[in-house]
């Protein structure tokens, strides 16, 4: 069973940025990188282990479930950077499962959705837009589970990210196509904001379950 989050309260004062309403997630990104920031070497270590596990128990759920019948799962994860949580080691540890295909997203064309390509452990990568890893000469692939890089979030599934708008186009055109995926924010718990402190906008796409550190946020529908 997937574990909830309280919301908590806020965990700093947030004017509200414009008229009547709360602050936009460009505010909020300077305030939600500085509370990253603060994390000790030591204390991201530990709550990356704790993210992959929780991630670990997850996708061993979704694969019990059979939901998408017996082909391979397509699992999207994505390479870090900067002080996103490392996922390379349940990369790793997820290669070796049969049942999994694992994929990482590329920027073909700027201000576009994400496409996917095959990974696997002994794959060439090459840095691509944003100097971000991608792999070099892999199939293209539709994922099933998208691990989405998840910077603040509510516990309504609502989701701030870096300010690209990448992940927000690509999981608008996979429900536009009515692609049957998971959409799993991985976030640190030092993200969370209380529903009344961000106001999404409309091309915002809500997750469908969130991982931090403390616990798996399932989001309420």
């Amino acid at each position: 069973m997937a574990a909830r989050i309280a919301s908590g309260k806020p965990r700093e004062d947030h004017q509200p940025d414009r008229a009547g309403g709360a602050p936009t997630a460009a505010a909020l990104r300077p305030r939600l990188r500085a509370l990253r920031a603060a994390m000790t070497a030591a204390d991201r270590a530990a709550a990356d282990a704790r993210i992959i596990a929780f991630l670990q128990g997850r996708i061993h759920d979704y694969l019990s479930a059979s939901r998408w019948g017996n082909r391979p799962v397509v699992l999207s994860a994505f390479w870090p950077i900067g002080d996103e949580p490392d996922l390379r080691p349940a990369l790793h540890a997820w290669a070796g499962d049969s049942r999994l295909e694992l994929a990482l997203p590329v920027i073909q064309t700027r201000a576009a959705p994400l496409e996917f390509r095959a990974w696997t452990p002994g794959a060439a990568m090459a840095p691509g837009a944003y100097r971000i890893p991608e792999p070099q000469g892999t199939h293209a692939c539709v994922p099933d589970i998208v691990l989405v890089p998840t910077l603040g979030y509510t516990a309504d599934g609502d989701r701030i990210g870096y300010g690209g708008g990448y992940y927000d186009r690509t999981l608008a055109a996979l429900r536009s196509r009515g692609e049957p995926f998971v959409a799993i924010g991985v976030a640190y718990a030092c993200g969370l904001l209380p529903p009344d402190v961000h106001l999404p906008e409309p091309h915002d796409m809500r997750l469908d379950e969130i991982v931090t550190e403390e616990a798996v946020l399932a989001v309420p529908r």
